[in-house]
């Protein structure tokens, strides 16, 4: 489960494919993929050394100032829940 001690990072078997509009991520342990826009795509890529939430809400503050902090964090639990959900990510540096 993902609470905001966590220390998360994104599993090194996933593969990123970036394209025009956006990219994809792909776990071929699993077959599942999943299509990530650009915000999306620079929480990826913070999350390929362990990181908290909190450092990643900081950093998309940081980029897009015109959206509250509140909802940059909101969104960010959303997506990595579904990325935890669907076994992107390890979680305290323990394989799901």
């Amino acid at each position: 489960m993902l609470d905001s001690d966590s220390k998360i990072r994104g599993r090194q078997e996933v593969v990123l494919r970036e394209e025009e509009d956006g990219a994809f991520l792909f776990d071929p342990d699993s077959g599942r993929l999943c299509y990530l826009n650009n915000v999306a795509i620079t929480i990826w890529k913070l999350c390929t050394q362990p990181t908290r939430k909190q450092e990643i809400v900081l950093k998309i503050c940081s980029q897009y100032p015109e959206i509250s902090e509140k909802q940059i964090s909101d969104d960010c639990s959303v997506f990595l829940g579904d990325l935890d959900r669907l076994g992107f990510l390890v979680l305290n540096d323990r394989e799901r």
